[in-house]
């Protein structure tokens, strides 16, 4: 019964201190700067066909001014916190892969953080980053670039949704843009290019309640 007891004291010492720095994390990002809406690539509203090359111009020039992902990683005005992987991993899209020298704490990550929305109950969150992708095979190196909105509501995430992202190399990536309007509504168009062109793959609308949960529409 003695073992029992001090197990039980050891396991709840390990949950404590893993509660303990979450909401330390999460509190570390409230005083992030604010954005103003609308927020993001306005051309993500343009009429893009379900495929093109280089020679749609219109299309192509469209595509190519969507930098508002480059913008917000770029920006200095972004709180910048600088952390392993497995501190920060809650505030990350699912989709990211860290690379063997981030899992195995060789190498930080940098995140840089903007407070989108001050909802009734909860804040919502733009989470920027961008990390090295291993790849032993590949001609050219593969990076991702990352833009997560998450919803905080008490000290923890009650949800999360990867807005804009860019992955892969020079040769071949899928990329996603967004763009917020005046009545927070969150637009988000998919792409896949290579060195042939664009396919545009995927249209969503999403809106967000006073808890911070984001729904499709």
């Amino acid at each position: 019964m003695k073992k029992i007891m001090i197990l039980l004291v050891l396991l709840g010492t390990f949950s404590c201190s893993k509660s303990i720095s979450q909401i330390k994390d999460l509190q570390a990002i409230s005083d992030a700067p604010k954005v103003n809406l609308p927020y993001g690539d306005k051309d993500v509203l343009y009429n893009f066909p379900n495929e093109w090359t280089t020679a749609n111009t219109a299309s192509d020039a469209a595509c190519n001014k969507m930098g508002q992902l480059y913008e917000d990683l770029e920006n200095p005005n972004r709180k910048k916190i600088t952390a392993y992987y497995s501190e920060i991993s809650s505030l990350l899209a699912e989709e990211f892969i860290p690379s063997e020298a981030v899992k195995n704490k060789k190498e930080k990550l940098e995140i840089k953080i903007a407070k989108v929305f001050t909802l009734s109950d909860a804040e919502v969150y733009s989470i920027v980053y961008q990390g090295k992708m291993d790849c032993k095979n590949c001609e050219y190196p593969e990076s991702q670039i990352q833009n997560v909105l998450v919803s905080i509501k008490g000290g923890k995430i009650t949800d999360k949704i990867p807005v804009s992202y860019v992955n892969g190399s020079d040769l071949a990536r899928t990329t996603r843009f967004f763009y917020i309007d005046e009545n927070s509504i969150i637009h988000v168009k998919d792409f896949k290019s290579d060195e042939e062109g664009v396919a545009f793959t995927a249209y969503s609308k999403f809106t967000i309640d006073r808890d911070g949960k984001f729904t499709r529409l």
